[in-house]
């Protein structure tokens, strides 16, 4: 039950600071240039360019394993849909697309403990209350992840 609620508020965490940040276009990726947050946070230069580093490796593996996610949902699909498949081959099937998601979720979570290693846990906490604090359309229309 205590694992439980821990990922649920880490998955929280994560969506209120990643929402979209990798490949998404609500908000622009790189929200540690803006001028606005850097100030905020008192973020240096060196942390700004860790962050951009951390971002594109980050985004090379998500887009990875999102196309890895794709391509198991549609065999899963396939399967579905053939009439002469078992319930086991089936069961496999949605296991391995099972895996790709929780590949992709564990990417998403690194980026994000990475992201909190970089800010340290005072600055990461302002940067969740910062977002947490957007009104909702500033959230889709300002460039913030």
């Amino acid at each position: 039950m205590l694992k439980i609620k821990t990922l649920s508020i880490i998955l929280i965490v994560f969506a209120v600071l990643t929402a979209n940040a990798i490949g998404g276009q609500r908000h622009k990726a790189n929200w540690w240039n803006d001028p606005e947050i850097s100030k905020q946070l008192n973020l240096s230069e060196n942390e700004k360019q860790r962050l951009d580093a951390l971002y594109i490796e980050s985004g090379r593996k998500m887009i990875e394993l999102k196309s890895i996610v794709e391509k198991e949902r549609f065999e899963l699909r396939a399967l579905l849909e053939n009439k002469s498949e078992n319930d086991d081959a089936i069961k496999g099937q949605f296991r391995k697309l099972e895996n790709a998601r929780s590949a992709l979720a564990d990417e998403r979570l690194q980026f994000l403990i990475q992201t909190r290693a970089i800010l340290g846990i005072e600055r990461f906490k302002e940067l969740r209350v910062y977002f947490e604090n957007l009104p909702r359309e500033g959230r889709r229309n300002k460039s913030l992840p």
